[in-house]
């Protein structure tokens, strides 16, 4: 007698719209609880080692004195009007930066001739770093916002202009043969078909410039002999005998600046693009 086992084809599990929200809140309080035992365990260590002496007192302060300091600055308001030219200077630096790489991105990721001509330029002047172009910078735009927002932007538009570049590349071939074959103009394609294509790569690049764009200002600031800014702030800071304590303080407080803009640009991304990690999956 012959036995016929019958095979059930396996079909992929779909989970309710409620569902997903709860397995994302989930994974959200799960990494939000690693998140906080990680952070609080650095400073645990970081008070251990300056109450035991580990480094000098001038070197690093305890964290519960650094904590203390960096509230007491938060509530001063020359303080933060200096926060405010730092972060307008980066602004305007990083919103040249995307004028230029966005649109130049699309250009010549959609024409494969303007960028073989360019390509070997693009490479050679990238890896060049805006900081070492600070005094340059400095006697031709002087100290003040030119010189910082220039920094910013040399710094932010070739990251910006390599991942638009990418997303370009990435649409699918297929679609735009489709919208040609529609009798679309090459306007309306790539307006249609590549841009949305392209938005997570350039929602990507976005987010990982942005904090790039937070510490090359306080940088220009700094090396640049920039009188107003928070990295004018930390250079006069360290030279006061007790200033190591605000310094570390401003040294925290622009950590923070950058993960709440990375935070914002994260919950744009995913607003946005979050389809396209959908699709990924």
């Amino acid at each position: 007698m012959t036995s016929t086992t019958e095979i059930t084809p396996t079909l992929p599990v779909t989970l309710s719209t409620s569902s997903q929200d709860r397995f994302l809140r989930r994974t959200n309080l799960t990494h939000l609880f690693w998140g906080t035992i990680g952070v609080l365990g650095f400073l645990t260590l970081w008070e251990l080692v300056a109450r035991l002496h580990l480094l000098p007192r001038d070197a690093l302060p305890p964290a519960s004195t650094t904590l203390a300091r960096a509230a007491e600055l938060l509530t001063d308001p020359a303080f933060l009007t200096q926060i405010g030219y730092t972060l307008w200077a980066a602004l305007v630096g990083y919103a040249i930066a995307l004028f230029i790489a966005v649109p130049l991105g699309l250009l010549l990721g959609l024409s494969n001739r303007v960028y073989a001509a360019t390509s070997t330029i693009v490479e050679l002047v990238r890896p060049l770093p805006p900081i070492g172009l600070v005094p340059l910078l400095v006697l031709v735009a002087g100290q003040g916002l030119e010189m910082k927002s220039a920094v910013v932007a040399l710094g932010c538009v070739f990251p910006l202009l390599v991942n638009t570049i990418h997303g370009v590349h990435s649409t699918n071939g297929v679609a735009r043969a489709t919208a040609r074959s529609f009798g679309w103009s090459p306007a309306l394609v790539a307006y249609r078909v590549v841009w949305p294509s392209a938005v997570p790569s350039v929602l990507t690049g976005v987010r990982v410039t942005v904090s790039i764009a937070l510490i090359l200002c306080i940088g220009a600031e700094f090396i640049g002999g920039s009188t107003t800014g928070l990295g004018s702030w930390l250079l006069l800071q360290s030279m006061l005998p007790q200033g190591i304590d605000s310094v570390c303080a401003g040294v925290i407080i622009a950590g923070l600046l950058g993960l709440v803009i990375n935070a914002i640009v994260s919950v744009l991304e995913t607003k946005y693009a979050s389809w396209a990690r959908r699709d990924e999956g």
